[in-house]
């Protein structure tokens, strides 16, 4: 009996070893995409793949209502492009009110746009119950110095009935 456990356990392990093995092999070179979102209390950043090899990042500052997206030029390093877009217009901020903000990336895929989208920022402002997607009109070219071109909003809806939000 003991022999008989003993071999029936080599075998899987072998199994294993195998499918492990296959796996590993079938899977190599695949591409591994991540994304990541950070914030303080008056700011926030987040990343997105524009393609399979170009990360944007956004950042965007509670305080002034500013969201900037930023591509890094491959070559040399360096931000090469930023998208910059005031979000107060868009979702009827006041100014006396503190906007409280989240955001995080998404993927998309949008073919038919002038400019091929294969991610969005969403961005909710919880005072408005209103989220907006965001996207950069990044068209892959590689730029002398940096320039500056506006962030586009693809959509923007409520999410909640009632927009004012209680203080607490």
């Amino acid at each position: 009996m003991f022999r008989k456990v003993c071999t029936s356990g080599a075998v899987w392990l072998m199994v294993g070893l195998a499918a492990g093995v296959g796996l590993t092999l079938a899977l190599q070179g695949q591409p591994s995409y991540a994304t990541a979102t950070d914030h303080s209390d008056d700011f926030a950043i987040a990343t997105g793949h524009l393609t399979g090899e170009l990360e944007g990042v956004y950042l965007l500052d509670f305080k002034s209502g500013s969201l900037l997206g930023t591509v890094m030029n491959r070559q040399t390093g360096k931000f090469q492009q930023y998208f910059r877009r005031e979000l107060a217009a868009d979702f009827g901020l006041n100014p006396r009110t503190k906007p409280k903000f989240i955001m995080v990336t998404g993927a998309m895929q949008n073919a038919q746009a002038q400019v091929p989208i294969n991610h969005v920022l969403y961005v909710a402002e919880l005072n408005s119950g209103k989220v907006g997607a965001y996207f950069m009109p990044y068209r892959g070219d590689t730029v002398r110095g940096t320039t500056s071109q506006p962030l586009e909003i693809a959509d923007l809806m409520p999410f909640r009935q009632t927009a004012a939000v209680r203080p607490q």
